[in-house]
């Protein structure tokens, strides 16, 4: 976990939570087993930040377009993943908040989800 010391800033913060949950629980259920989970949170010229990584198998690329569609599931999915609406969930989260999640997966850097918006400041 890496968090650089954050201003406050305006959001629903429970909004965000459940936005860290989701993409925490989805790197949990398709990272590996040996490597930790990494999470890092920046503000950098007024863009809020928040980054998780795992070291899971690539996401192929065929699937990549589907990702935040909700219910989406590949065939060939993991038997204990969910209903398919978690990275739908926080895709509207972050749509909510005026920004979006990207993601990044490769064997370089694993996968990367990666939750940016406007960071307005908080009072």
């Amino acid at each position: 976990l890496q968090i650089e010391p954050l201003d406050s800033i305006r959001c629903d913060s429970g909004r965000l939570a459940q936005l860290l949950s989701n993409l925490l629980a989805n790197a949990i259920t398709h990272g590996s087993a040996t490597d930790p989970v990494h999470v890092e949170a920046r503000i950098l010229d007024r863009v809020f930040s928040l980054s998780v990584t795992n070291q899971g198998p690539p996401i192929p690329a065929e699937v990549m377009p589907y990702l935040f569609q909700p219910y989406y599931r590949p065939a060939n999915d993991t038997p204990q993943a969910g209903l398919g609406l978690g990275l739908y969930i926080a895709s509207q989260i972050a749509l909510s908040h005026g920004g979006h999640v990207e993601v990044i997966s490769n064997e370089q850097q694993g996968t990367v989800f990666t939750f940016e918006f406007e960071a307005q400041p908080g009072s």
